[in-house]
């Protein structure tokens, strides 16, 4: 993420709340806040860039075969049902 750019004052202006966190403890108060006051909030996590750069790399290539896993491992997944109502009379 470019410092160059800043989400929060971009939440500014257009009348967001908006907090800046540049330590774990400062991200942790600013959820915490908005959970409590229940204001929707952009909260610009500015806490570890030098982990950042090489995980979003790594995510944009082909995945790679890890510890033996392969497709005859994988459960198939089924999409849930959504919820039904009876109406009572």
């Amino acid at each position: 993420m470019s410092e160059e750019v800043s989400y929060a004052e971009n939440a500014r202006g257009r009348g967001l709340q908006r907090v800046v966190a540049r330590t774990m403890d400062a991200l942790t108060r600013a959820v915490e806040d908005q959970m409590r006051h229940g204001k929707t909030t952009l909260i610009e996590a500015m806490v570890n860039q030098g982990l950042g750069e090489p995980f979003r790399r790594d995510a944009m290539k082909t995945p790679v075969e890890v510890a033996g896993i392969g497709p005859a491992d994988m459960a198939e997944v089924r999409p849930a049902r959504a919820p039904t109502c009876a109406a009572r009379a």
